[in-house]
């Protein structure tokens, strides 16, 4: 299971908060609730235990777009290609 949670933007980016499993059909509503998202964008992923193929994949669909990818693991962040889990580099 995935939550998606909205939070007050941060460096005027509103920012979606993922807390589980990015998985199966749960990439599909990721991608749902970014693109309701108006301007630049940013996802905490703190708080994801686990993404498999699919949802790695989606995630560097999102930071080829501009998505600002921010408190991945270590390993999450190697996944998806940001530096230092999280990718301050359009923002």
């Amino acid at each position: 299971m995935l939550r998606i949670t909205k939070a007050s933007p941060t460096n005027g980016r509103p920012v979606l908060v993922l807390e589980g499993r990015l998985v199966g059909p749960w990439v599909g509503e990721l991608r749902r609730a970014v693109a309701e998202l108006d301007g630049g964008k940013s996802v905490d992923l703190a708080g994801v235990t686990f993404a498999d193929a699919e949802g790695v994949a989606a995630l560097r669909a999102l930071r080829s777009t501009g998505t600002d990818l921010v408190g991945a693991s270590g390993f999450l962040a190697a996944l998806i290609g940001v530096d230092d889990g999280g990718d301050r580099s359009h923002g």
